[in-house]
């Protein structure tokens, strides 16, 4: 019985993939726009800040 399940799991995951794959090979399809100077400034004082809670809340 476990093979049954097994097996409709892979169908299914085969299904989906292929769907994602023509999705994304369309022509209509949007890509995410690439990250900027400001997002990386934004990751950086994000991670800094939890750095500083984290030290914090160790004292």
């Amino acid at each position: 019985m476990a093979s049954d399940q097994e097996k409709s799991f892979k169908e299914l995951l085969r299904e989906e993939l292929e769907a994602r794959i023509e999705e994304i090979e369309s022509p209509d399809y949007e890509y995410v726009p690439r990250l900027t100077k400001a997002d990386y400034i934004g990751m950086v004082a994000t991670a800094a800040a939890c750095v500083v809670i984290i030290i914090i809340g160790i004292l």
